[in-house]
């Protein structure tokens, strides 16, 4: 039986490895993007391929594709997870540089869309029944929390995903988001620590999401529920609630 390709971007940092190693665990032949290298998994590991690309740069996207194009064909499956909140807009909008209003919406929006736009054929030619898209939002694209730059590009990510649902639909591939709430490392500990203590009172439910939570979501949505697309999945212990 013939592996499913996953492609996962952003699969070096601390939510990424944990879906790194759920889709790899299943038997999924896993490739790998990230401007950082893969301290945590060995790369000649089988069933797993790293390749150095900067998700911003278009002309590496490209670079990519056409290398996975000659050693695979095609793709099945895209994990969009690249991002982060630039650190001078903590203080909002007084703080905020206008470098770093660039820099955040070209990580943390457009870098998803040249993801889909040029990785899209790649999808095209899978023989998969139903391929999936999965891009990484953040529940401050649905509440305030603050972080002007880094909410209104994943505000735009979830409207991305509007837009091209039934376009997408037409070609059998499905696309949703994740909106994440507050997620701790795996083993970081959360007690007694004034960042965490400050986001567990507005959780419903006072744990954390971990990133074995996300991995098990996101491999849900691509290999167990099959009849969702265009839809925001909130994951966050009713944190945004």
């Amino acid at each position: 039986m013939k592996k499913n390709i996953t492609l996962i971007t952003g699969g070096s940092g601390g939510i990424g490895r944990s879906v790194v190693k759920k889709f790899l665990d299943n038997g999924d032949q896993v490739i790998v993007w990230d401007v950082k290298q893969m301290g945590y998994l060995k790369k000649e590991q089988p069933g797993l391929e790293f390749m150095q690309v900067d998700v911003t740069d278009p002309s590496q996207i490209q670079k990519a594709h056409d290398e996975i194009l000659t050693k695979y064909g095609s793709i099945d499956h895209i994990v969009s997870m690249a991002g982060v909140n630039m650190k001078s807009e903590i203080g909002g909008m007084e703080t905020i540089t206008i470098e770093d209003i660039d820099r955040s919406v070209k990580l943390n929006l457009n870098s998803h869309i040249y993801l889909v736009k040029i990785m899209l054929d790649l999808l095209e030619k899978s023989k998969e029944k139903r391929k999936t898209i999965t891009m990484i939002s953040s529940i401050n694209a649905i509440s305030s929390y603050g972080l002007p730059a880094y909410s209104a590009a994943k505000s735009g990510i979830y409207g991305f995903m509007r837009a091209v649902t039934k376009e997408l639909g037409d070609k059998n591939i499905r696309i949703n988001t994740i909106s994440l709430g507050t997620v701790p490392h795996e083993v970081e500990i959360t007690d007694d620590n004034e960042y965490f203590d400050f986001h567990r009172k507005n959780l419903a439910i006072k744990e954390f999401v971990r990133p074995k939570d996300v991995a098990d979501t996101i491999y849900a949505l691509v290999h167990v529920i099959k009849s969702i697309t265009g839809q925001n999945i909130i994951l966050d212990m009713g944190q945004s609630v």
